[in-house]
């Protein structure tokens, strides 16, 4: 069974060079990373183990919270 769950990555307003990552349709999956990437990796564990104990303790696994996504990268303007 293939699952897909948004996840929201930012940096920490408090803490600059921390970067915070959460899935929101999983209550109590998010982690930090020094860069961006490395909260994604985090996240992702923190997820692989909460879905891991959710299945040994019979609960719930909460569906997919989306099917696709449109990604695009947008230039910066140029300074004048």
């Amino acid at each position: 069974m293939k699952l897909r769950y948004r996840v929201e990555v930012f940096e920490d307003p408090e803490e600059p060079g921390v970067w915070l990552a959460r899935m929101p349709s999983v209550a109590g999956v998010f982690s930090d990373g020094d860069r961006r990437e490395e909260a994604l990796s985090n996240v992702q564990e923190a997820l692989e183990g909460m879905l891991e104990a959710m299945r040994k303790w019979g609960e719930p696994i909460p569906p997919s919270d989306f099917e696709d996504f449109v990604e695009l990268e947008i230039p910066e303007p140029h300074a004048a």
